[in-house]
Protein backbone atom coordinates (compact mmCIF):
# COMPACT_ATOMS: atom_id res chain seq x y z
CA UNK A 1 0.00 0.00 0.00
CA UNK A 2 1.47 3.34 -1.00
CA UNK A 3 1.33 6.20 1.46
CA UNK A 4 -1.56 8.49 0.05
CA UNK A 5 -3.61 5.09 0.27
CA UNK A 6 -2.65 5.00 3.98
CA UNK A 7 -3.07 8.49 4.66
CA UNK A 8 -6.57 8.55 2.87
CA UNK A 9 -7.62 5.21 4.41
CA UNK A 10 -6.54 6.44 8.03
CA UNK A 11 -8.02 9.80 7.58
CA UNK A 12 -11.36 8.29 6.60
CA UNK A 13 -10.99 6.16 9.58
CA UNK A 14 -10.34 8.84 11.93
CA UNK A 15 -13.40 10.86 10.89
CA UNK A 16 -15.87 7.83 10.69
CA UNK A 17 -15.00 6.73 13.98
CA UNK A 18 -15.47 10.47 15.76
CA UNK A 19 -18.51 10.97 13.66
CA UNK A 20 -19.71 7.62 15.34
CA UNK A 21 -18.81 8.31 18.70
CA UNK A 22 -20.21 11.83 18.54
CA UNK A 23 -23.66 10.06 17.35
CA UNK A 24 -23.80 7.01 19.36
CA UNK A 25 -21.90 8.17 22.16
CA UNK A 26 -23.84 11.39 22.60
CA UNK A 27 -20.40 13.08 23.36
CA UNK A 28 -20.64 16.67 22.24
CA UNK A 29 -17.64 16.18 19.47
CA UNK A 30 -17.75 19.26 17.59
CA UNK A 31 -16.93 17.67 13.66
CA UNK A 32 -16.71 20.81 11.74
CA UNK A 33 -12.88 22.00 13.24
CA UNK A 34 -11.94 18.14 13.49
CA UNK A 35 -12.73 17.50 9.76
CA UNK A 36 -11.29 21.13 8.71
CA UNK A 37 -7.99 20.35 10.95
CA UNK A 38 -7.26 17.30 8.99
CA UNK A 39 -7.82 19.28 6.05
CA UNK A 40 -5.14 21.90 7.23
CA UNK A 41 -2.78 18.97 8.24
CA UNK A 42 -3.01 17.22 4.94
CA UNK A 43 -2.18 20.76 3.34
CA UNK A 44 0.72 21.71 5.56
CA UNK A 45 2.24 18.78 4.54
CA UNK A 46 1.42 15.97 7.04
CA UNK A 47 3.44 14.70 9.77
CA UNK A 48 4.74 16.34 12.34
CA UNK A 49 6.06 19.41 10.66
CA UNK A 50 2.90 19.49 8.92
CA UNK A 51 0.79 18.67 12.75
CA UNK A 52 3.20 22.47 14.34
CA UNK A 53 2.58 24.37 11.16
CA UNK A 54 -1.12 23.49 10.97
CA UNK A 55 -1.79 23.57 14.83
CA UNK A 56 0.36 26.50 15.45
CA UNK A 57 -1.83 28.76 12.35
CA UNK A 58 -4.88 27.67 13.84
CA UNK A 59 -4.50 28.04 17.14
CA UNK A 60 -3.15 31.64 16.26
CA UNK A 61 -6.30 32.14 14.18
CA UNK A 62 -8.61 31.62 16.92
CA UNK A 63 -6.54 34.34 19.59
CA UNK A 64 -6.74 36.90 16.55
CA UNK A 65 -10.46 36.26 16.58
CA UNK A 66 -10.61 36.72 20.04
CA UNK A 67 -8.32 39.75 19.67
CA UNK A 68 -10.74 40.91 17.19
CA UNK A 69 -13.98 40.31 19.57
CA UNK A 70 -12.13 41.65 22.40
CA UNK A 71 -10.96 44.89 20.52
CA UNK A 72 -14.63 45.33 18.85
CA UNK A 73 -16.34 45.32 22.17
CA UNK A 74 -14.17 47.87 23.39
CA UNK A 75 -15.17 49.71 20.20
CA UNK A 76 -18.77 49.34 20.82
CA UNK A 77 -19.68 47.19 18.10
CA UNK A 78 -20.35 49.75 15.22
CA UNK A 79 -20.50 47.86 11.94
CA UNK A 80 -17.60 50.03 10.22
CA UNK A 81 -14.88 49.94 13.13
CA UNK A 82 -16.21 45.94 13.50
CA UNK A 83 -15.43 45.48 9.69
CA UNK A 84 -11.84 47.60 10.08
CA UNK A 85 -11.16 45.85 13.38
CA UNK A 86 -11.49 42.47 11.31
CA UNK A 87 -9.68 43.76 8.89
CA UNK A 88 -6.84 44.41 11.02
CA UNK A 89 -7.08 40.82 12.26
CA UNK A 90 -6.76 39.59 9.43
CA UNK A 91 -3.70 41.28 8.35
CA UNK A 92 -2.40 40.09 11.32
CA UNK A 93 -2.78 36.48 10.15
CA UNK A 94 -0.94 37.78 7.22
CA UNK A 95 1.82 39.14 8.69
CA UNK A 96 2.95 36.27 11.06
CA UNK A 97 3.62 34.37 8.10
CA UNK A 98 7.08 36.42 8.95
CA UNK A 99 7.59 33.70 11.84
CA UNK A 100 8.21 30.34 10.47
CA UNK A 101 6.16 28.81 12.81
CA UNK A 102 3.43 30.47 11.99
CA UNK A 103 3.83 31.00 8.24
CA UNK A 104 0.88 28.48 7.51
CA UNK A 105 -1.54 31.31 6.72
CA UNK A 106 -4.19 29.27 5.89
CA UNK A 107 -4.50 27.48 8.84
CA UNK A 108 -4.68 30.80 11.00
CA UNK A 109 -7.52 32.08 8.72
CA UNK A 110 -9.32 28.78 9.72
CA UNK A 111 -8.75 29.01 12.92
CA UNK A 112 -10.47 31.99 13.01
CA UNK A 113 -13.16 30.92 10.85
CA UNK A 114 -13.49 27.53 13.28
CA UNK A 115 -14.09 30.15 16.01
CA UNK A 116 -16.38 32.11 14.47
CA UNK A 117 -18.44 29.07 13.16
CA UNK A 118 -18.22 27.83 16.75
CA UNK A 119 -19.82 31.43 18.03
CA UNK A 120 -22.52 30.94 15.60
CA UNK A 121 -23.58 27.60 15.94
CA UNK A 122 -23.14 28.17 20.07
CA UNK A 123 -25.24 31.07 19.62
CA UNK A 124 -28.08 30.08 16.93
CA UNK A 125 -27.94 27.24 18.89
CA UNK A 126 -28.32 28.65 22.54
CA UNK A 127 -31.20 31.34 20.75
CA UNK A 128 -33.13 27.85 19.76
CA UNK A 129 -32.95 28.67 15.99
CA UNK A 130 -31.89 24.79 15.58
CA UNK A 131 -34.56 23.52 16.90
CA UNK A 132 -32.75 23.73 20.69
CA UNK A 133 -35.10 25.11 23.11
CA UNK A 134 -32.65 28.53 24.82
CA UNK A 135 -32.74 26.87 28.47
CA UNK A 136 -31.02 23.51 27.22
CA UNK A 137 -28.49 24.62 25.76
CA UNK A 138 -25.58 26.95 27.57
CA UNK A 139 -22.40 27.63 25.57
CA UNK A 140 -19.13 30.19 26.24
CA UNK A 141 -18.07 30.22 22.27
CA UNK A 142 -14.28 30.60 23.38
CA UNK A 143 -14.46 27.67 25.60
CA UNK A 144 -16.05 25.89 22.89
CA UNK A 145 -13.44 26.88 19.98
CA UNK A 146 -10.60 26.20 22.20
CA UNK A 147 -12.38 22.72 22.98
CA UNK A 148 -12.44 21.90 19.11
CA UNK A 149 -8.20 23.51 18.74
CA UNK A 150 -8.16 20.69 21.47
CA UNK A 151 -9.97 18.01 19.53
CA UNK A 152 -8.26 19.10 16.87
CA UNK A 153 -4.86 18.53 17.97
CA UNK A 154 -6.03 15.17 19.51
CA UNK A 155 -7.24 13.67 16.12
CA UNK A 156 -4.16 15.41 14.78
CA UNK A 157 -2.16 12.58 16.88
CA UNK A 158 -4.29 9.77 16.21
CA UNK A 159 -3.59 10.15 12.13
CA UNK A 160 0.31 10.58 12.53
CA UNK A 161 0.69 8.02 15.03
CA UNK A 162 -1.51 5.58 12.68
CA UNK A 163 0.44 7.10 9.24
CA UNK A 164 3.77 5.94 10.90
CA UNK A 165 2.70 2.45 11.86
CA UNK A 166 0.91 1.74 9.07
CA UNK A 167 2.47 3.70 6.25
CA UNK A 168 5.75 0.88 5.41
Amino acid sequence: MNAMTARGLSLAAVVAVWTAVSHYGKIPLQLFPAIVGLGCFVAAGGGIPGLQKAAAGMVSGVVWTLLYVSVSAALGRQELVDALVLGAAVFGMVFQARVPLLSFTAGALVGAGARVGAETVGSTAAEGVVGAPAQAVSIDSSTTAMTALNQMVRTFRMVFSFNVRHAT
